[in-house]
């Protein structure tokens, strides 16, 4: 006698096997390609990291203070949006503009816990830009 797994999977596969044969999968765009994420370590927010790719979120999602902080980083490091600045003007003419509105943000409240807003200097931003485009 079998059982209720068994006769479960078996009709699962009749109906699998059915809409194979009505061409119910013929658009299907994964076909022959290997399923997303396999191979991968499942991330129980697996549905949060498609979600920010899908949507093209980047440092939107984040509250105001912990964006800027992050900005901040990333001209400390003579980059500019993730990437690495052009020219030094353009890399001081960013950091002028971070710098007017890391000040509105210090003089705003914000919502949630407070967390520091650093100022960037521009010369040792230049410096490590500098360093960076000699490849050091």
């Amino acid at each position: 006698m079998s059982t209720w797994r068994e006769r479960f999977d078996a009709g699962v596969d009749k109906r699998v096997r059915d809409a194979e044969r009505s061409g119910a999968f013929e658009d299907n765009p994964l076909t022959g390609k290997p399923l997303p994420g396999d191979g991968q370590p499942y991330r129980e927010d697996w549905w949060l990291t498609q979600l920010v790719a899908r949507e093209n979120v980047g440092l939107h999602a984040l509250p105001l203070p912990l964006a800027l902080r992050r900005e901040a980083q990333d001209l400390r490091k003579g980059l500019i949006e993730g990437r690495l600045a052009v020219t030094e003007s353009a890399l001081r003419a960013a950091i002028e503009d971070y710098d007017a509105r890391a000040d509105i943000a210090r003089r705003t409240p914000q919502p949630g816990p407070s967390v520091v807003i650093p100022r960037v200097d521009a010369d040792e931003a230049v410096a490590a830009w500098r360093d960076r485009r000699a490849g050091k």
